[in-house]
């Protein structure tokens, strides 16, 4: 995944384990306009595609949704990449252990 993505140019993060929805895609493509993100900045979005909490969405359903977004939307500067890992919905400490995966595939926003 960071391999793909630019060199020397900001990266916003953006995981989920939902589907993403209007406000979500609203969130992550409106980062790109933030002040402290440059021109020629990308998004990463990472959502986590791995074994569900009991009365989650399906891993299957989710991913599909990704795809049909990723298509329709098309932006050269929204990158997709699917992270397999179980949320653990372990409040802050698993937030700060999300933002160091992201850093560690390239991602400099969070």
């Amino acid at each position: 995944v960071r391999a793909r993505l630019p060199e020397n140019v900001d990266i916003v993060a953006f995981q989920c384990r939902n589907p993403v929805h209007r406000a979500h895609y609203e969130l992550f493509t409106r980062a790109l306009d933030a002040p402290n993100v440059g021109e020629d900045g990308v998004v990463l979005v990472h959502p986590t595609c791995g074994p569900t909490q009991p009365g989650d969405i399906p891993g299957v359903v989710r991913y599909k949704t990704y795809e049909v977004l990723k298509e329709e939307t098309a932006n050269p500067r929204v990158n997709w990449a699917y992270l397999p890992y179980s949320m653990h919905m372990a409040g802050p400490r698993e937030a700060i252990q999300h933002m160091m995966i992201r850093k560690n595939f390239g991602c400099t926003h969070f």
